[in-house]
């Protein structure tokens, strides 16, 4: 049987071992969605195509291998730039597929009126992806998908984009042998990594501070730790892929937090292991680190925005099993003690702090709700997401997917789409009533999916943070204030399991129990107000000039 151009990218899929895609069919990717139909795949079909790349994003995060979405020409396509430049700069592997007109309509700088047509979709992608590509030849498309998944996924992982012209996907084409290539994973020069070992052998207070693109190697990063005897500071980032749980040297209270900072301030070495440094962790990089040593895959990265003492090009696996096989144990080291002083200082001034009271209790009732189930939690940008990033405990069974890369408001429920789609267990949506809105529509397709995801929508009539903001700034607020639906009687009409319930009225972690419970889609609507935690740039401790000025 003769394979199309659709059949050859649905074999190619399967190769990568995806087992499922989002997106919405349109005129002119119908060929494809036909082939998916008859293949092993599950095509997840969302309500906006925005949350088609939000859920592919989730996937990546999650799993490590790149989320796959699917678009048609022109308005389906764009409808995705803002979710392709968060998975961007969050560094989530994704892959967009996607059609252009028909090759008759090609090749003029000016629109022809065709519908769905725009000259120059692929430059629209370029800015947000690692790779952009348009094949129009049918022998060629099945090889340009093979390594696009493959270049999505090698570090540092990005989206990448493909478009095919309409009448090429049911044109026949011909085999090719999948398992294209992306970046070799970088080995660090072993010069380099012995100055490295020799730095934290001299280090009397090393420091190791973990983003997203090294959170996977959490078994050689704690061992680490216990041989050097060091505090581990995880970002937001690295949450979504720690697997360690809680540990005596890793601090559970962010770096935002007073004592925290000078934790980090007091360490003599700084070990920075796939992280940006970026401004939101660093309160505007003003956060005092002496001695930096920075490891990344990517060279641009290696001296932005914190000046490297030491910069090593290389793959944090890689690295961190050749300092492991460089390092001795140490006979005692600060970080046991150094840890405990500061989380239990910072925990102390919280309970002391009335505007942290029923954040606090937020994040209390939630942790109490989720016990050890196997469960990812997807947040927003809304205060009861800040909190629940920032503070809520690790375990083992918990995974935290944190949009820090833009900072885009309405993630959490398309993102919640694909990782109740892509991973184990119980997905957790934290949204407040105006990113909620954003995607509203995403409920119908939990529904229909049958999806495990509790919404847990905080609202508090307006966009709650920005309020917060004006009346700081301003002494009154505009604006910000929404009208916001029924969230219960909505979610009902698509068959959620619904609950609402008084921030302040006794009961939060029953109800929100009773969410993660359902048989089922559930929502639960926490009425009351917050106040922002220290890790909102509005109340982050440092102020003034950079690296280390304080208010």
């Amino acid at each position: 049987m003769t394979q199309t151009v659709s059949d050859r990218i649905v074999e190619v899929l399967r190769s990568h071992g995806v087992e499922t895609v989002f997106g919405i069919p349109g005129v002119h990717n119908l060929a494809l969605f036909e082939a998916l139909d008859r293949s092993e795949i599950r095509a997840v079909v969302v309500r906006h195509e925005a949350t088609a790349a939000y859920a592919a994003d989730a996937c990546g995060r999650l799993t490590g291998r790149p989320g796959v979405c699917i678009t048609t020409s022109g308005p389906g396509a764009a409808n995705t730039v803002a979710a392709m430049g968060e998975a961007q700069a969050s560094r989530a592997p994704l892959l967009h597929l996607t059609t252009t007109v028909a090759r008759r309509h090609l090749g003029g700088e000016v629109s022809r009126g065709v519908l769905h047509e725009h000259p120059e979709q692929q430059a629209i992608f370029r800015p947000v992806t690692k790779l952009a590509r348009h094949v129009d030849e049918p022998d060629e498309v099945a090889a340009v998908v093979d390594h696009a998944l493959a270049f999505a996924a090698s570090a540092p992982a990005a989206p990448a984009y493909v478009e095919i012209p309409t009448d090429v996907l049911g044109q026949p084409a011909a085999g090719h042998a999948v398992g294209g290539s992306g970046q070799p994973a970088a080995s660090p020069d072993r010069a380099a990594l012995r100055e490295l070992a020799a730095r934290l052998t001299r280090a009397e207070r090393p420091l190791i501070w973990v983003g997203s693109g090294a959170a996977r190697e959490a078994g050689a990063i704690v061992a680490l730790a216990e041989r050097l005897g060091a505090p581990v500071v995880l970002t937001h980032s690295a949450k979504r892929a720690w697997g360690e749980g809680s540990h005596p040297l890793v601090v559970r209270h962010p770096p935002h937090e007073p004592p925290v900072e000078r934790l980090c301030a007091a360490a003599d070495t700084v070990l920075v292991l796939g992280s940006d440094l970026d401004g939101m962790m660093t309160q505007e990089f003003r956060l005092p680190l002496a001695d930096v040593l920075r490891i990344d895959v990517d060279s641009r990265r290696l001296e932005l925005p914190y000046p490297s003492d030491l910069p090593v090009l290389g793959d944090a696996a890689l690295v961190l099993r050749g300092l492991l096989s460089l390092l001795g144990a140490r006979e005692r080291g600060w970080g046991g003690e150094a840890v405990a002083a500061a989380d239990a200082e910072a925990g102390a001034a919280l309970a002391q702090e009335p505007e942290a009271a029923a954040g606090l209790a937020f994040v209390d009732a939630l942790d109490t709700a989720l016990g050890e189930r196997d469960a990812v939690v997807v947040c927003d940008m809304a205060i009861a997401a800040y909190w629940t990033g920032a503070y809520l405990p690790l375990r083992p069974t918990r995974r935290i997917v944190y949009p820090m890369g833009w900072g885009t408001l309405g993630f959490a429920l398309p993102a919640a789409v694909g990782a109740a789609a892509c991973a184990a267990g119980r997905t957790v949506a934290i949204c407040g009533d105006g990113g909620a809105l954003f995607a509203i529509g995403e409920l119908a397709t939990i529904a229909q999916e049958r999806l495990p995801v509790t919404v847990v929508v905080q609202s508090d009539g307006g966009y709650g943070m920005l309020r917060y903001d004006e009346e700081l700034t301003y002494e009154r607020a505009f604006a910000v204030d929404l009208r916001p639906p029924d969230f219960p009687a909505l979610a009902a009409a698509f068959g959620f399991a619904v609950e609402r319930v008084e921030l302040d009225g006794g009961g939060l972690a029953e109800a929100l129990a009773r969410g993660l419970d359902a048989d089922g889609p559930a929502l639960v609507e926490v009425v009351g107000t917050l106040t922002p935690p220290r890790t909102t740039s509005a109340r982050w401790p440092l102020k003034g000039g950079l690296h280390g000025a304080r208010r």
